[in-house]
């Protein structure tokens, strides 16, 4: 349940890193999301013959789909920030042709071991390495 949470709690934190499965779980419930509020949508519409029902949807579906746009884009920053890269290399994925390429490589591949620049390894767990919070009391 951590990782499919973690996404939404750190929605507007780009500071930090995200493993892949938090990456494209993340990914997984947009999907989902988006293809059920399609689904209700349409079936209203089909149901009550009007478009001012799936108008009436479209609303908080809106809404939901500007938070993801944010939300999204948090968690792929911290996924670069995995590999030691800048969130500004996001950019890259509006190159046309090579510039997805390099997006998707870096979104499927591990990131940099251990700890990099923009912080601790999160496959080690959520919090600081313990040797981290021991030398604070040494």
């Amino acid at each position: 349940m951590h990782w499919i949470t973690r996404p939404w709690r750190r929605a507007l934190d780009v500071s930090g890193r995200a493993t892949r499965r938090e990456f494209w779980l993340f990914h997984l419930q947009i999907f989902v999301v988006i293809f059920g509020f399609a689904f209700v949508s349409s079936m209203a519409r089909a149901l009550f013959h009007s478009e001012v029902v799936g108008a009436f949807i479209a609303i908080p579906e809106l809404v939901l789909v500007l938070v993801m746009v944010v939300a999204g884009l948090s968690v792929a920053i911290r996924r670069l920030h995995d590999h030691d890269k800048s969130g500004w290399f996001y950019l890259l994925a509006f190159v046309p042709l090579i510039g997805w390429i390099f997006f998707l490589i870096k979104m499927l591949t591990p990131g940099t071991p251990g700890e990099n620049s923009y912080g601790y390894d999160p496959r080690d767990g959520d919090d600081a390495p313990v040797e981290d919070v021991a030398a604070v009391f040494s």
